[in-house]
C-alpha cells in the first residue's frame, strides 16, 4: 500500500472514486478507462493502459470460462476497454477496475503472451502454476524501480524501510514531508507499541480507549474506519467429517467466536466478534439485504454452546468415547488446521485449534510462512485460516467472489460435481429463510454461478436478491466460518503534524487504509 499508486477506492456508502484515472465510462458492458499522462514508475518508465491490460488479462486468463470478462482491448497507449460478456452495473464495474501498477508490463508481459498462446485449460494451468511460484525480492523491487507511489525507496533493513520522495511523482507538491522510515510490526514483540508509548512515532494504529491513557498528549487518534475486511476458517468439504452440514454447525456450536477475536486483539486488531453467519460484513447488511432479512437467519451460538454443538453430533450419529468424536463408521475425528505464520493469525488459530479439542476433536495445528496462499490453493488441509474479501470494497462482491478470498465453490464447467473445497456446484436450501432443513420445499441453487451474476447484476434489486440466496446458503450450509470484523484507524502525532480532517468532503477517509491512504496522496504536512 506504501509502493503502489492506488487506482480506485471504495467507500462504505457504496460510491467509487478514483483520484488517479482520468476518467471512467460504463456503457452497457463496456468500462472504458482512461490513464493520466504524466505518471511513472520509479524507474522512469510511464504506466500506461498497458499495465493495467497485463494485470486484467493475467486474471481473466487464469478462468476464462468462468470469469465474468470476456476480454479487454488497448484503444491506445492511455485508454483501455474492458468488456463484460453480460450487462454489469456502473457501480460494480468501477470497483472491479482496480488495476493498474501491480503488475508492470515490464515484468509481467510475457506470461500475458504465454497464456494467449495456451491452447488447452491444462497449458493454461502451466502458466497460472509458474506464476504463483514467481517472486520479485525486495531489492530486486528497489533496484528496477518498480514502485509508483509518492514515497521511493531509498534503503532497507530488516528493522525499518527509509523513503523519500519521489520528485516526479503529480503530488510532490502537496507534502513538504521529504522523507518517511518505517518499521515493519515484529511478531510478538510489542515493539511498535512500546515505540508509540515513547513518542517514537509520527502516526501509529488507532489506540482503543483503554490504551489511550498510555500514550504522550501529543499522539491523538485520527480517524476510525469500519472496515471491509473479515476473517474466516475455510472448511474442507472433502474431509468426510466436515462435508457432513451437522458437523459443520457442531464446531461453530462448540467454538467460542469472542475469545478467538480476543487473541487476535491482543497482538493489536482492531476487531469484533461476527454475530450472524451471513457472508457479507455486517455494516452492509441493512443496504444489501434489506431491513430485517439477518434477523430470519440461523442464529448459530457465537460463544461456546457444547449442549447445542452435542446435539449437531449426535443428529450426525456421531459419539463420543473417552472424550473423543467418533463417526457412525467408527472413525475418530481429527483435523488438519494450516494458518498464516503471522502472530495476529496464530494466536486466534490456536485459540481455535484448543477450543474443539476440549470438545473431543483432535486437531493438528500448522504455521506457514511466505508460501502461504500457494499452500492453500493446494487444498490439502481440513481447516484453514484465510481473509474474507476478494477485493477492497464494501459491496456483496466483495465477500461472494468465486476464489479463496471469498466463498471458494470453483469452476461450474469443469469435469467435476464439485469445486476444489468439495462444494457442489448444484445443492439444495430451504425454500424458507432460516429454515434448518430442506423439508419438502427445497430450491436448487448453484453457488459459482450465482456469484458470477452478482457480479454482472445490472440493477438494485436484482443485487439485492441475488445477496439474500447467497446468504441464506453460507447460513444454511456454512462452507466457511465468518469470524472476525475488522475495523482500521490511525492516531498521529498532532503536534509536529498537520492531518487531514475527516469532514472535509476534499479529502476522503473513508476508504481502505485511511492513514497510509492519506500520507501517500500527501495529505500530511508538518506544522
Amino acid at each position: 500500500m506504501y509502493w503502489r499508486q492506488r487506482t480506485i477506492s471504495s467507500h462504505p456508502d457504496g460510491t467509487v472514486s478514483s483520484a488517479f484515472f482520468e476518467d471512467i465510462t460504463v456503457d452497457g458492458r463496456e468500462i472504458t478507462i482512461e490513464f493520466p499522462t504524466d505518471w511513472t514508475y520509479w524507474n522512469g518508465n510511464d504506466i500506461t493502459a498497458e499495465d493495467y491490460f497485463v494485470a486484467a488479462e493475467i486474471d481473466r486468463y487464469q478462468d476464462p470460462e468462468g470469469s465474468s470478462i470476456e476480454g479487454h482491448e488497448l484503444v491506445d497507449d492511455y485508454t483501455v476497454r474492458r468488456t463484460y460478456k453480460e450487462d454489469i452495473s456502473p457501480v460494480v464495474a468501477k470497483m472491479n477496475a482496480n488495476y493498474g501498477m501491480e503488475a508492470p508490463k515490464s515484468e509481467f508481459r510475457e506470461y500475458v503472451d504465454r497464456y494467449e498462446e495456451a491452447s488447452s485449460e491444462s497449458e493454461r494451468q502451466a502458466v497460472t502454476d509458474e506464476l504463483l511460484q514467481m517472486t520479485i525480492p525486495t531489492e530486486e523491487f528497489v533496484d528496477k524501480g518498480l514502485g509508483s507511489s509518492l514515497f521511493r525507496i531509498e534503503d532497507f533493513t530488516s528493522s525499518e524501510t527509509l523513503a523519500v520522495k519521489y520528485d516526479d511523482h503529480p503530488w510532490a507538491d502537496r507534502t513538504d514531508i521529504e522523507e518517511i522510515r518505517l518499521i515493519p510490526s515484529v511478531d510478538g514483540s510489542g515493539s511498535i507499541e512500546e515505540l508509540g508509548r515513547s513518542d517514537e512515532l509520527d502516526m501509529t494504529k488507532y489506540i482503543t480507549e483503554d490504551q489511550m491513557s498510555r500514550y504522550p498528549d501529543n499522539i491523538e487518534n485520527i480517524y476510525k474506519l469500519d472496515h471491509y475486511n473479515c476473517q474466516k476458517y475455510i472448511l474442507n468439504w472433502n474431509n468426510e467429517h466436515l462435508s457432513n452440514r451437522s458437523v459443520r454447525r457442531a464446531i461453530i456450536s462448540a467454538i467460542d467466536i469472542p475469545s478467538i477475536v480476543d487473541a487476535a486483539a491482543q497482538t493489536g486488531k482492531l476487531v469484533s466478534p461476527t454475530e450472524v453467519q451471513t457472508g457479507i460484513r455486517e455494516t452492509i447488511e441493512d443496504t444489501y439485504l434489506g431491513d430485517g432479512f439477518t434477523d430470519q437467519l440461523i442464529q448459530y451460538p457465537v460463544e461456546a454452546d457444547e449442549e447445542t454443538a452435542i446435539e449437531y453430533m449426535e443428529q450426525a450419529d456421531y459419539s463420543r468415547e473417552d472424550n473423543t468424536w467418533v463417526s457412525p463408521d467408527g472413525e475418530a475425528v481429527e483435523l488438519n488446521i494450516i494458518t498464516d505464520s503471522g502472530i495476529d493469525k496464530v494466536q486466534p488459530t490456536n485459540v481455535l485449534s484448543d477450543q474443539l479439542t476440549g470438545f473431543g476433536i483432535e486437531t493438528n495445528l500448522e504455521t506457514v510462512g511466505q508460501d502461504y496462499y500457494t499452500r492453500v490453493q493446494e487444498w490439502e488441509f481440513d481447516i484453514a485460516w484465510m481473509w474474507h474479501v476478494a477485493v477492497a470494497n464494501w459491496h456483496p462482491t466483495a465477500y461472494f467472489s468465486n476464489n479463496f478470498y471469498g466463498l471458494l465453490a470453483g469452476n461450474p464447467d469443469s469435469n467435476s460435481d464439485t469445486g476444489p473445497t468439495g462444494v457442489p456446484f448444484s445443492l439444495e436450501i430451504p425454500e424458507e429463510v432460516g429454515a434448518k432443513e430442506v423439508g419438502s420445499n427445497g430450491i436448487e441453487i448453484n453457488p459459482a454461478q450465482l456469484m458470477t451474476d452478482l457480479g454482472a447484476s445490472s440493477s438494485e434489486e436484482e443485487t439485492i436478491d441475488l445477496t439474500q440466496q447467497l446468504v441464506q446458503w453460507v447460513n444454511y450450509d456454512l462452507p466457511s466460518i465468518i469470524h472476525m470484523q475488522e475495523n482500521r484507524g490511525f492516531g498521529g502525532d498532532v503536534e509536529n503534524f498537520s492531518f487531514p480532517d475527516p469532514d472535509d468532503d476534499g479529502v476522503r477517509l473513508d476508504q481502505p487504509s485511511p492513514g497510509p491512504m492519506a500520507l501517500c496522496s500527501g495529505h500530511i504536512s508538518t506544522k
